[in-house]
């Protein structure tokens, strides 16, 4: 046993060990004995874990997921990373989801390697929507130029070698959505003009991350589908694209019958600002229907974060502050 102390109410690594080889659901509070592993540490909980079962192991990591979502002194990178290599599909499926915030650039290439190798096509899948963050980090200019093209090639492959229809294909085309070119262009208005309409709806998301104003006319469009699922994610993208022109329609869906929709129409009016923006958001939040009411609130805070005057604090000098000092 470690001699290491453990803070009052929190488990030690070996009593959370211990309910680890067990079939006991862990509490919350035994999870986070393996929160921050590293070392020795680490080294004792893998040779713990790797004994376990495929199906305890699969519903530990994605408890493990759900609670670093919660909680945010609970950081599994650690655990999630070596869930990559996992044996069992589903470990390795909650792994990629738990590293979904992780910045880290020496994640790309184990990201790459399950884009292009891995067998489970939700695991290809998700690998290549996390590969998206670092796409829009290198648009962002947080990448190196290396990286970036290591990442756009790495998209395109998965694109262009997957069948149209496969969720692969649609969260490449989602994740390339974010670098402006002609190339990428081409393939997200092949892409809204084709039948399959998953596809189109992934070409909709698409135009709203790509901050290509040359979409708005054929997101307009889209705020009138009759598919609540388009319609909100129509919303979603006329807000990113800052749409003015779409804040009539937009309005028309503060009445709409699916809350999703309605909800997704206001915060494309919190992104878009301007005085009938605000004007319709303040309408709804006088609504009689409370949901609707409760989420305008918080889509006129978000307003006005975006939109409103910034209030600096008045800074009073004194005399002795304006003269100008000895250099050291």
């Amino acid at each position: 046993m470690s001699n290491e102390r453990t803070p009052v109410g929190r488990l030690s690594l070996d009593e959370a060990l211990a309910i680890l080889a067990t079939e006991e659901t862990p509490s919350p509070a035994c999870l986070k004995a393996f929160s921050d592993l590293s070392g020795e540490q680490l080294a004792r909980w893998r040779e713990v874990w790797f004994a376990l079962s495929p199906g305890r192991r699969a519903a530990l990591i994605e408890q493990m997921r759900e609670l670093a979502e919660e909680d945010i002194e609970a950081d599994f990178r650690a655990l999630f990373r070596i869930g990559l290599e996992d044996p069992d599909a589903r470990v390795r499926l909650a792994s990629v989801e738990g590293l979904y915030e992780e910045e880290h650039p020496d994640l790309i290439a184990p990201l790459i390697k399950l884009a292009h190798e891995d067998p489970d096509e939700l695991v290809r899948a998700a690998a290549v929507e996390l590969l998206g963050q670092f796409m829009y980090a290198g648009v962002l200019g947080r990448l190196s130029r290396e990286r970036h093209d290591q990442v756009y090639v790495a998209l395109m492959r998965a694109l262009l070698t997957s069948p149209g229809h496969s969720i692969v294909h649609r969260r490449a085309l989602e994740s390339l959505a974010y670098v402006t070119n002609e190339e990428v262009d081409l393939q997200i208005r092949q892409a809204y003009y084709a039948e399959d309409e998953l596809l189109r709806l992934s070409a909709i998301i698409a135009m709203g991350r790509s901050s290509n104003r040359a979409y708005c006319a054929l997101v307009r469009d889209e705020l009138r589908s009759v598919s609540p699922l388009v319609r909100r994610r129509a919303a979603e993208a006329a807000g990113q694209l800052e749409d003015e022109e779409a804040v009539p329609l937009l309005a028309e869906l503060l009445d709409d019958p699916s809350d999703e929709v309605r909800f997704a129409a206001m915060d494309a009016l919190a992104l878009i600002g301007g005085e009938e923006a605000e004007a319709q958001l303040m309408a709804a939040a006088a609504s009689d229907d409370e949901t609707t009411s409760e989420y305008a609130l918080k889509a006129l805070e978000e307003f006005d974060f975006w939109h409103g005057e910034i209030d600096f604090p008045l800074v009073i000098f004194d005399e002795e502050d304006l003269k100008p000092r000895p250099a050291d």
